[in-house]
């Protein structure tokens, strides 16, 4: 994994109609003179100015490489709850980004197109990560979307380096086993007052947090039967995960008394140095240092210790085409994702230029490590373009790039994600606010609730 530019928010920006007469027009023909229009998602809005000129500024150069192709950019969010009927009307973007949960789902739907035949005339494609590609394909390996390698992280631990060096912790070795992060909680608690370990509990972030948990102990959280996914998160491996966090929460009390947090709650907490350490990818950098005004040499970001799994969780944001996408303007779609998403990551002229428009924004970073889309050398020449720009304590992702190097890459649960994550957050609250909590009555109670969303949903 070699150090690269990330964005701000890693796993989660998409977007989805822009309104007007260009909405709809992915279902349309190409013109005779072979012109084409797409809508794209990924403009920032307009309350990132830097981010949406840099933006508009790559569709301008994109047109002067590709003259017949007209490219509008949309600045409006995903949302799981409307978009099924905008793709289902042909009222969707050309180019969709969805988070790495929705591919599937997605494809079993035939919402989205294949794009095998365009991908595959790109002369890069045959080194291109594979782990980054498999949860955008169908069982006959046709390719529906391609991830993006500057939203691709592996879930890792973020942590305090000031408060480890209160505690007596060595900053530059934190922990790698799950019973280290234990010991280093209490310790953090015992001798600074901080909070050593927090966790987030709403809006599906417990939930998700409890899948990394689960395949760092070699769990998973729905396994094939008959034919079909069903809950796998009663066994051993997730019962261990809520124990040491009950544990952690009421023999060591090294959690605090708050336990309905959001991720945004964590980030601002640990950015006034209340909390020692939480789990999340590279890019919590941009809110903690950047919007919360945390110290950036304070924050060490380190793999997702293990307890027997060897393997963290995959996130990312993937780009499709709409499947009422012609021939024609799904070629054009698969081009721009190329020049806008790919090309940085493995072209270093196009790394350069990028690494210098991003370190110009604060809200990008320039350094960061990513999940690495290419082989090493050609991660090297682009390593090599980009050090100019670098903007972040590249020392401090350290032990996150060394780390992360050797572990299994999971995505996150194949089908019905999001549903998976809201059953279990009330688990993970339980288990956090009740002493008595009965981890395995709460699993299945979950797992009952979750086979009948798993269900319906295949």
């Amino acid at each position: 994994m070699q150090g690269k530019f990330s964005a701000a928010a890693a796993g989660l920006v998409a977007a989805v109609v822009l309104s007007g007469t260009l909405a709809g027009c992915s279902s349309d023909d190409g013109g005779d003179d072979g012109r084409v229009t797409i809508t794209v998602q990924g403009m920032p809005t307009k309350s990132d100015p830097a981010g949406r000129k840099a933006f508009l500024n790559q569709i301008a150069q994109f047109e002067r490489e590709n003259p017949k192709i007209k490219v509008v950019g949309s600045d409006a969010q995903w949302d799981p709850q409307t978009f099924a009927a905008k793709l289902a009307g042909g009222s969707a973007d050309t180019v969709i980004r969805v988070p790495l949960t929705e591919p599937q789902g997605l494809i079993a739907r035939r919402q989205v197109r294949d794009i095998t035949d365009d991908v595959k005339t790109w002369p890069q494609y045959s080194q291109y990560n594979q782990k980054l590609q498999a949860p955008n394909m169908d069982a006959a390996s046709r390719i529906y979307g391609l991830t993006e390698p500057e939203t691709a992280y592996a879930m890792g631990l973020v942590y305090n380096r000031a408060l480890f060096t209160k505690a007596g912790l060595d900053p530059d070795q934190p922990p790698t086993t799950w019973e280290g992060v234990r010991s280093a909680a209490k310790a953090i608690h015992d001798k600074t007052d901080a909070i050593g370990y927090a966790e987030t509990t709403t809006n599906n972030t417990g939930g998700w947090h409890l899948t990394s948990y689960t395949y760092s102990r070699g769990g998973t959280m729905e396994r094939e039967q008959g034919g079909k996914m069903v809950p796998a998160f009663t066994e051993q491996p997730t019962r261990d995960a809520l124990q040491l966090l009950h544990d952690m929460r009421f023999v060591d009390d090294s959690m605090g008394s708050n336990q309905l947090q959001t991720q945004a709650d964590v980030q601002r907490r640990f950015a006034a140095g209340q909390v020692g350490m939480y789990i999340d990818g590279p890019g919590a950098y941009v809110p903690i240092v950047q919007k919360y005004g945390g110290s950036k040499e304070d924050l060490g970001v380190a793999s997702l210790p293990q307890d027997g799994g060897n393997a963290t969780q995959l996130g990312a944001t993937v780009a499709m085409v709409s499947a009422k996408s012609d021939k024609a303007r799904t070629a054009a779609a698969v081009k721009w994702i190329l020049f806008e998403y790919i090309k940085p990551f493995y072209d270093p002229q196009a790394a350069r230029a990028r690494a210098e428009q991003s370190s110009a924004d604060p809200e990008k970073l320039v350094g960061a490590p990513a999940v690495a889309a290419f082989p090493e050398e050609v991660e090297k020449q682009v390593d090599a373009a980009i050090k100019p720009y670098i903007n972040i304590p590249v020392q401090n992702f350290e032990p996150y790039r060394t780390g992360s190097a050797g572990l299994r890459l999971l995505p996150e649960p194949p089908v019905a994600a999001q549903k998976v994550y809201a059953a279990l957050d009330p688990v993970v609250q339980a288990v956090l606010t009740k002493q008595d909590a009965d981890i395995g009555g709460l699993l299945k109670k979950a797992a009952d609730q979750v086979s009948v969303e798993l269900e319906r949903a295949q």
